[in-house]
């Protein structure tokens, strides 16, 4: 039985984390998958960057953007007035100013070699927010999904 849990915890490692298109990895709440999704304060190749997000998917995501600010900041956009999302919900809110960001465009490759390509960018954003969970930081709302970009 003490043998059971190691490698029990092994094949759990080697076997990587799985989630189907559009899901966040579970063990992470969907503020930090934001994060990790989208906030990236110093511009990164595409595919450097992509490969984080991908190596908690297992599949080559078809497009991505990433807001060359801080998590605070984003999150600061929570606080502003509330529009409608895409999906008819009443959590979004828009930037009040643009920021500088990258559009990732998948070209080429079958994980986990994917190809990307990269777009300047210098727009407002809309974001969903949501409450934060347990272990995010302690905001009155957290950013949870990128909703548009203007």
């Amino acid at each position: 039985m003490v043998l059971c849990f190691p490698l029990l915890l092994l094949l759990l490692v080697l076997w990587g984390p799985v989630c189907p298109l559009h899901a966040w990895p579970k063990r992470l709440t969907k503020a930090h998958w934001f994060e990790i999704q989208h906030i990236q304060p110093s511009p990164l190749q595409c595919n450097r960057a992509m490969s984080g997000i991908n190596n908690y998917t297992q599949h080559c995501k078809h497009q991505n953007t990433f807001l060359h600010d801080s998590f605070q900041n984003v999150a600061a956009v929570c606080d502003l007035l509330s529009i409608v999302c895409k999906n008819r919900r009443h959590n979004c809110h828009q930037s009040s100013k643009p920021v500088n960001m990258t559009d990732c465009r998948l070209i080429s490759g079958k994980y986990p070699q994917c190809r990307y390509s990269a777009a300047a960018q210098y727009k407002f954003f809309i974001v969903a927010c949501d409450p934060p969970q347990k272990s995010d930081p302690r905001y009155k709302l957290v950013p949870v999904h990128l909703d548009s970009i203007l």
